[in-house]
């Protein structure tokens, strides 16, 4: 008895010392940290917020109103410290924000992976969502999918996507010519959305779903839902521990869409497998019909050198990481250009000379793989817009190692906020700013600019994997539309931004549509 008493009094003070040592080390590391992150400078910290509630989107009425606020503190911030400042969520969590090439650079070329820790806002959020697909998976098993992904972007396999990019354009223009004739206001967001993931479905996985003419996908409405509540969970203290958000009302409804977007996934991959296999049974490359390998087949028959391939799980959270990237950022990146094109029509008319010169003589306006080269003043114009509004406005890294970036020592475990908004708005890198000026990116400017000053498909190892097929795909769908259109904004409706993981219109953007006399 007197044994057992020892023994169990043995194990509390045990536990005690083991609980008071992590404690404490948990204790050192924060305030190495914190020390770190408080060598740049900041604004005045809160002992129990830190900084966050400072931010205007803290404030839950400016939230859900969207519109500027939160995009106008972070260009004074960065006006204010044009290389960097830290900013801390709580007392205890914070993050260095770049805002300079100089700084991150060093970052993203590392490849250090995403932050997934508790108590803070981070990638986590969208965890049980995307899974470990390639945004968020990290070290060997993020090397290996990349690797394993990469043919799907060959331009080998990008080539024949053109004639899915032309047919899905022309169920989009026809549609428009109904708003010509009306004088309706037609919403960008909500139509063109539609088109890339048409686009998407077709060229990823091979399924036609009639997404541009039954109305809004489900599967688009639930996934603005998924980003709409992970800004709203950002910026909802209490629901940073994933216990208390899971049981929230808001963790639920997210929980309900994650849901949907899973069995989505599952239904196109179930539907893509059976094809395959009658494909091989048929002893062929791809199905009967279908002249070109999509990128599921890539992914189904992807093989390391050990001859493994991805797992059911693995192939799950890939579909739903790529019908999310792949369609929403690329609707955005197509919105603000012709919400700039409509607001400047000196560079729309002669956006649509540059087209006509191009396509002068055809009996069809079909955009072809040669001709993608052929447009450099709309690729100056898309660009500028995506500096001004690029559709991913912030990223995040976590360094792996010690690192020195302007004298200042970064200890391993620390969260730099990669601001590509910010970047893009630094009036040192970017004078007049605010300013629509796609000659900034005229082969001579881009020639004397830092590679690292421009950065909407970020850059290093984990730069945007389909960055190419996006740029095809906008191309193709802005030559067809500004051939046939002039287009000018909806005077009536007001164009607000809204802060998502993806930069959106919050009422869309409405514009006003007249056939252009060829």
């Amino acid at each position: 008895m007197v044994l057992s008493v020892y023994i169990l009094s043995a194990a509390v003070v045990a536990t005690i010392c083991y609980v008071a040592y992590f404690l404490v080390g948990l204790i050192q590391g924060v305030r190495k940290q914190r020390a770190a992150l408080k060598q740049w400078p900041g604004l005045p910290t809160h002992w129990l917020y830190g900084n966050i509630h400072q931010h205007p989107m803290f404030d839950a009425n400016i939230r859900s109103q969207g519109g500027d606020p939160g995009f106008k503190f972070h260009r004074e911030l960065t006006a204010q410290y044009p290389r960097g400042f830290y900013f801390f969520m709580g007392p205890t969590r914070g993050v260095l924000t770049a805002n300079h090439p100089d700084i991150m650079k060093p970052i993203l070329k590392s490849g250090d992976p995403k932050p997934l820790q508790q108590g803070q806002p981070s990638y986590r959020f969208v965890l049980p969502w995307l899974g470990e697909g390639l945004l968020l998976a990290k070290g060997s098993k993020w090397f290996r999918n990349r690797r394993l992904l990469t043919p799907a972007f060959h331009f080998d396999v990008l080539r024949p996507y053109m004639g899915v990019f032309n047919e899905a354009v022309d169920i989009l223009l026809a549609k428009m010519d109904n708003f010509a004739e009306s004088r309706e206001s037609f919403e960008v967001s909500k139509n063109v959305s539609a088109c890339t993931l048409d686009i998407l479905l077709r060229c990823a996985f091979s399924q036609k779903m009639n997404c541009q003419t039954s109305g809004e996908h489900p599967y688009v409405e639930a996934v603005h839902k998924l980003t709409s509540d992970v800004i709203e969970r950002c910026f909802a203290f209490q629901y940073y521990f994933d216990v208390l958000f899971n049981m929230s009302s808001l963790g639920k409804k997210f929980q309900k869409n994650c849901d949907y977007v899973h069995q989505f996934a599952d239904s196109v991959i179930k539907s893509r497998r059976a094809e395959l296999e009658k494909a091989q049974q048929a002893d062929t490359t791809v199905s009967p019909g279908r002249k070109y390998l999509d990128f599921l087949d890539i992914l189904l028959s992807a093989r390391d050198e050990d001859g493994k391939g991805l797992t059911d799980v693995e192939i799950r959270n890939e579909v739903d990481t790529f019908l999310f990237e792949g369609h929403d950022t690329t609707a955005s990146s197509l919105t603000w250009i012709l919400y700039f094109l409509a607001r400047h029509p000196e560079h729309q008319a002669r956006v649509q000379e540059e087209i006509d010169d191009v396509l002068a003589g055809r009996s069809s306006d079909n955009v072809e793989w040669d001709d993608l080269g052929k447009f450099p003043y709309l690729v100056q114009c898309l660009k500028e817009s995506q500096r001004i509004y690029p559709p991913v406005p912030f990223i995040q890294r976590v360094i792996q190692n010690d690192v020195e970036i302007d004298g200042k020592i970064l200890p391993a475990g620390t969260t730099v906020d990669v601001s590509i908004y910010n970047l893009h708005h630094n009036p040192e890198i970017w004078p007049n700013h605010m300013e629509f000026i796609p000659e900034r990116f005229s082969a001579e400017n881009v020639q004397k600019m830092d590679p690292f000053a421009y950065l909407p498909f970020a850059a290093g190892p984990r730069n945007c994997i389909g960055q190419n097929f996006a740029m095809n795909e906008e191309k193709v769908l802005l030559v067809r539309l500004l051939r046939q259109f002039r287009i000018e904004l909806d005077p009536d409706h007001p164009v607000v931004l809204s802060s998502q993981l993806i930069l959106r219109a919050k009422y869309d953007v409405k514009i006003k549509l007249t056939k252009r006399q060829l």
